[in-house]
């Protein structure tokens, strides 16, 4: 046994575990027979060696790469594995495939067809379990989670146990010459014992197709002698004093490549296709060309009928949906740097939202036509005046940045639409009073609560900070304060955040998870109190979670493969709905920058930096259209990494435009597109250029920022000296910035002091 051997061995026993490589044999998608091999035994015809390396400086963790051959004659229909056993397993354990399971996925279960809302008064409750439609979970009547590398947002699956103060993670590569590998968690025997499965191919029974569970079409692959296949894996050993050890050790692991086939420049400038400026021209045309409805005097959701596709029966939800999706959003930035034409049809959709939008409660109905406003819907509108608390969430801190930008820009804010905010930010006050938490639907007529137990109020927090700020109302601040302590012990401790999108039910989701990010900061800038520093980056390691890590390989056919998108910084959006998306829905993240600006996290600006760079590669435009039907301008939000949507989705199902265009007008707006700190040198670039430090001396910095796109870039700067770090940002930070004109192709040298 070598020293390496000995080493893992020993960390083995510690964690009552133990390794062993596998050879399976299916009968279509169904396991027919699993051998376990010794390393280096023979056994009928299949052999596996194993090489074991000790990562340095990283005591309990290694790497592993298992080589399989196989020298028998022929075997049909079969696929080998790697299996972590743990015994004396506790259902206790919290189980992380990250943005597929989260604790377990051990939830209560409605099963119900898409979209899965709550429509029986009899279903109404204020303290609602989580809860989800039928998916993969461990527990509860299920043995087995069956996933593949493609429904993660990192190919690592692993748990944390409370009782024996332990965790571990298990990383492996996207995919072998078999295709994607499988991500198995499945409990043996009684239950005392369960394992981490790591298979190529993978072969699942069941795969996840929206809300219901469909007979997968995986099988084994044939082998002939000689044939072999390596499986490189990384397996972390940790001391977990709680939960969050677990995310803060996955951070650690995330962007760790074992495939060098896949390795990625550091700097992520392989994925400059389009600069922020181009972006917006490309937008700003689109938004008056497909979504300006004259007649109402509002920018719809979707795209006009005479431009768009057969959606659904009833199309309301594509009209006019308050937040969530961009009403009362995409207008921040049409005022922000439009046309006269822009900010002339943006105040217009706004004096619809704030004088003909606000219910008799305080909030502000959920969807409309531009005539008649409903208290909320997806498909059609709600009964029992169901509001979705989020969109009035969002409507309020879109309120305050569209009044500190108005102020900026010396305009005078109506008193009406003052008046229905203060209205907006004392609902939610009441709310609280009267329930002790914002929930995730209220009566929109009566403001009582309907629908809570979720973190689906996440964003209300922020909203309330910034409202507290703008009225100099410290009331507001208190109770925002109140409910983010009450969402750090509900949500933040427990490792869940969920309910942030209407028709997931109450899963966990990448929405909520980003909103109680951005209200923690918040509340850490308005409230100047630094001990809400640590949730909040807390919060970052979760959110790191929904965050694509790495490059994945699409389908060389399919249209993102073509377009040559880098997937690095796409969003999961939920643990139902498994699809990554351009961006978070519907922010820009900023709130990343701020918290790095504050704390010096460099997880926040590295995951800023990933997710802001990615959005312009989904911008459909007429020199590269993306799929089908997308127009100039037009996001979908699919980045389908999984085959939820089928093995032809992967990669493709673009279908139309949607909420992620508002998330990268956000980002064009609030993340600088280069920033720099002349007193320390330290300079990162978010926008599609490319940057040089070629001088540095007392006074400040020399960069040749470079172009390698074809199209012109106008790049807001963000130069501050690093003493500037202490204090906030605020709102509408860019607004009169530096800009640094780099024409297309070309390289400039500019000075920043």
């Amino acid at each position: 046994m070598s020293v390496m051997e000995s080493i893992l061995n020993s960390t083995l026993q510690r964690h009552a575990c133990t390794i062993r490589p596998v050879v399976r044999t299916y009968d279509g998608n169904h396991l027919r027979a699993e051998i376990a091999l010794e390393p280096g035994v023979p056994n009928q015809g299949w052999i596996g060696d194993v090489v074991v390396v000790a990562i340095p400086g990283r005591k309990g963790e290694f790497d592993l790469d298992i080589t399989f051959r196989f020298d028998g004659g022929a075997a049909e229909s079969s696929g080998v594995g790697v299996a972590v056993e743990f015994e004396d397993w506790s259902p206790e354990n919290y189980v992380l495939l990250p943005s597929a399971v989260y604790d377990g996925n051990n939830f209560d279960v409605w099963d119900t067809k898409y979209p899965p809302l709550w429509r029986d008064p009899e279903q109404f409750r204020p303290d609602m379990p989580t809860t989800t439609t039928p998916m993969p979970r461990l527990g509860a009547g299920s043995a087995r989670i069956e996933q593949t590398t493609g429904d993660t947002a990192a190919p690592v699956m692993g748990f944390y146990s409370a009782a024996r103060g332990q965790g571990f993670l298990l990383l492996t590569t996207q995919q072998t010459r078999l295709g994607n590998s499988g991500l198995t968690v499945e409990s043996t025997g009684t239950g005392k014992c369960v394992r981490f499965l790591v298979t190529a191919p993978s072969v699942r029974e069941f795969r996840q197709d929206h809300c219901k569970a469909v007979a997968s079409v995986d099988h084994g692959a044939d082998w002939t002698a000689g044939d072999q296949l390596t499986l490189r894996l990384r397996a972390s050993f940790f001391s977990a004093s709680e939960l969050q050890c677990l995310f803060d050790r996955f951070c650690d692991l995330r962007k760790v490549s074992l495939d060098p086939s896949r390795q990625r420049e550091a700097d992520c400038q392989s994925a400059s296709q389009l600069p922020f400026s181009a972006a917006w021209r490309i937008l700003e045309e689109k938004y008056h060309r497909d979504n300006w409805d004259e007649k109402h005097g509002y920018f719809r959701v979707a795209p006009n009928a005479e431009t768009t596709f057969e959606v659904c029966e009833n199309p309301l939800c594509f009209l006019w949906q308050l937040g969530w999706v961009g009403g009362g959003i995409a207008t921040l930035l049409l005022m922000f740097q439009g046309t006269d034409r822009s900010q002339q049809r943006a105040w217009r959709n706004l004096e619809m939202l704030f004088e003909r939008t606000a219910a008799p409660s305080g909030f502000f109905y959920g969807i409309g036509d531009g005539e008649k406003f409903y208290s909320d819907g997806f498909d059609c509108p709600h009964p029992h005046h169901l509001h979705m608390v989020r969109k009035s969430g969002d409507a309020l801190l879109f309120a305050i940045k569209h009044f500190d930008l108005f102020r900026k820009q010396g305009r005078e804010i109506p008193g009406v639409w003052l008046e229905n905010t203060r209205k907006l930010a004392d609902a939610f006050v009441r709310l609280w009073q009267n329930s002790g938490q914002f929930g995730q639907f209220v009566d929109i007529e009566t403001g009582a609560l309907l629908v809570g137990g979720s973190a689906g109020g996440a964003i209300v927090p922020a909203a309330l900070a910034r409202a507290a700020w703008f009225f100099q109302e410290p009331g507001y601040l208190r109770v925002a304060e109140a409910a983010c302590r009450k969402y750090g012990e509900d949500f933040v401790r427990k490792g869940i955040t969920n309910g942030g999108p209407g028709e997931i039910l109450s899963a966990p989701d990448s929405e909520s998870a980003f909103a109680l990010l951005e209200s923690l900061v918040t509340v850490l800038e308005v409230s100047g109190d630094a001990s809400w520093q640590k949730p909040a980056r807390d919060m970052v390691r979760q959110c790191a979670t929904w965050v694509v890590a790495y490059d994945y390989a699409f389908p060389p056919e399919s249209p993102l493969s073509k377009a040559g998108v880098h997937s690095m910084g796409a969003v999961w959006a939920n643990v139902q709905n498994k699809h990554a998306a351009p961006a978070i829905c519907t922010l820009s993240g900023d709130a990343l920058l701020r918290l790095w600006r504050a704390s010096g996290d460099p997880l926040a600006l590295d995951l800023i930096r990933d997710i802001a760079h990615g959005i312009p590669q989904y911008l459909s435009r007429e020199d590269r259209p993306l799929g089908g039907p997308m127009q100039p301008g037009w996001m979908c939000e699919r980045v389908n990494l999984s085959d939820w949507e089928g093995a032809k989705g992967v990669g493709a199902n673009l279908f139309g435009s949607c909420w992620a265009e508002v998330s990268l007008m956000l980002t064009i707006m609030e993340i600088p597109g280069l920033y720099v700190q002349p007193d320390t040198g330290f300079f990162c670039v978010f926008d599609h250029i490319q940057s040089e430090l070629l001088e540095r001396d007392a006074h400040g910095v020399r960069l040749k920022l470079t172009n390698p796109t074809q199209f012109d870039a106008e790049v807001k700067v963000l130069c501050e000296p690093s003493t500037a770090c202490a204090r906030p940002l605020g709102l509408n930070t860019l607004f009169g910035a530096r800009i640094v004109c780099v024409p297309a192709g070309k390289s400039v040298v500019e000075t920043f002091s």
